[in-house]
């Protein structure tokens, strides 16, 4: 099995991995007075945080340059049949579950809540909501093989949705004096935002297909990581603040759905351009 085959699994594997570490050190890695254990988690998710991004890294380069801009997202992230329409069906009706559920909290907490929160997190959940058919048009326009102006353009509700989650969280966290009980929330909006942003440029005709598998794998490891390491907490602790949750769950759906992206690429007939060094065709 190649590495570009093997790629979305391991991407999903560290990303899990990742998670229950997250989610034992929110548990385990601090006191009540918000200071650290000892506990281990922490150093061991940043030896594996820094592994999956060598790794995305070196997949990355396993891509070349698209021999045909103009046709790059025909032939890189479509086809699948069902399965890919399934994939996006899947998506955006869960995008739907968690976007409601963190709207129907903010709306019964917002007098408990900061004004920035306020202004943020309504229109966060409704951008996650609405971001449903940003994800089916998209599945459709895969399974067909083809995409018009008017689906492409809905990709930029999720990446809206991903960079007002990144305000909101850096925001939100801005004074919190350990990096381990935010940055991989950070990391997940921030890694989900460029990632979108990448498979953006294949739906207008300025593809590259390295910048997208990085980025994609990227995604899925610290989407997967903040998500997950969430809801453990969650489970863990006080089964009835349900404030992290709704966003936990868009995480880790949002990076799934790249995961998938990363299969497609993997299984494409795409006739890649030449190697390129320092941005210049090599001639083999």
């Amino acid at each position: 099995m190649t590495l570009k085959k093997a790629y979305p699994v391991l991407a999903i594997v560290l990303g899990a991995t990742g998670g229950v570490l997250h989610g034992l050190d929110l548990v385990q890695g601090y006191d009540s007075a918000d200071l650290p254990t000892g506990a281990p988690w922490l150093t061991m998710l940043y030896v594996l945080s820094a592994i999956a991004v060598v790794l995305c890294v070196a997949a990355a380069f396993t891509y070349r340059k698209t021999s045909d801009r103009y046709k790059a997202f025909e032939s890189y992230l479509t086809g699948g049949g069902t399965r890919h329409k399934t994939v996006a069906v899947l998506s955006g009706e869960l995008f739907i579950v968690f976007g409601l559920a963190g709207l129907y909290y903010t709306m019964t907490h917002i007098m408990e809540m900061t004004m920035f929160d306020r202004v943020t997190l309504i229109p966060l959940y409704l951008l996650a909501i609405v971001s449903c058919v940003a994800f089916m048009r998209l599945g459709g326009s895969a399974v067909r093989g083809t995409v018009t102006e008017d689906d492409a353009n809905m990709i930029f509700i999720p990446i809206a949705w991903a960079a007002l989650d990144l305000v909101n969280t850096f925001k939100e966290n801005g004074n919190v004096p350990m990096e381990g009980k935010f940055v991989f929330e950070l990391l997940a909006a921030g890694g989900l935002l460029c990632a979108l942003h990448a498979y953006a440029r294949f739906l207008f005709s300025t593809p590259r297909p390295r910048l997208l598998a990085g980025f994609a794998g990227i995604g899925t490891v610290f989407g997967l990581t903040g998500g997950i390491g969430l809801i453990i907490q969650y489970v863990m602790t006080d089964l009835s603040d349900l404030q992290r949750v709704p966003r936990a769950g868009c995480y880790v759906i949002c990076a799934l759905w790249l995961a998938y992206q990363l299969s497609r690429m993997a299984l494409s007939d795409e006739p890649e351009g030449p190697k390129l060094k320092r941005g210049k065709p090599v001639n083999e």
